[in-house]
């Protein structure tokens, strides 16, 4: 298929009309310095859990995206890995989900050991991505964010 028919098929797909949640005003904010993620419904603050984000030379990529293809059960091809409650939101295979130990993962990236982390993707218990997944639709935004880009962001008013 050509890449134009399949961006339109994939908007309809996702598109409230197809039966669809409207995201909405649901953002997703993952910080990657401090390892959590703030679940956002408009101005509220709903959900804020801890994760673990890509270890060194498998980084999670600061940027916008949304989610595009969620999956209940789902077992990574590249990595042979279980990913419960998988919401993709990269063309490169990125997703929240559930992973073992998420918590203990995450302190200790956080304080600074840097080979401890994920293939990319954001991890966080099975428990809090449940709740995660039944929370966001498809389309809602996903914004991962180097701490110091957030701080710059409130410093200039955008």
């Amino acid at each position: 298929m050509c890449a134009a028919f399949t961006l339109a098929l994939s908007a309809i797909l996702t598109s409230p009309a197809y039966g669809q949640e409207s995201a909405g005003d649901k953002e997703i904010r993952v910080y990657i310095d401090r390892q959590f993620l703030v679940a956002l419904e408009g101005a509220d603050e709903k959900y804020r859990f801890d994760v673990v984000t890509g270890k060194d030379g498998k980084e999670t990529t600061a940027g916008t995206y949304s989610i595009f293809r969620k999956h209940e059960k789902y077992e990574s091809k590249a990595y042979g890995a279980e990913m419960p409650y998988a919401m993709f939101f990269s063309e490169d295979g990125k997703a929240i989900h559930g992973t073992e130990m998420a918590p203990l993962r995450s302190y200790l990236k956080v304080l600074g050991a840097d080979d401890v982390g994920s293939m990319g993707c954001v991890g966080l218990t099975d428990d809090n991505a449940k709740v995660l997944f039944e929370w966001a639709p498809m389309g809602t935004r996903i914004v991962v964010i180097r701490d110091d880009e957030d701080e710059q962001r409130d410093a200039s008013g955008e």
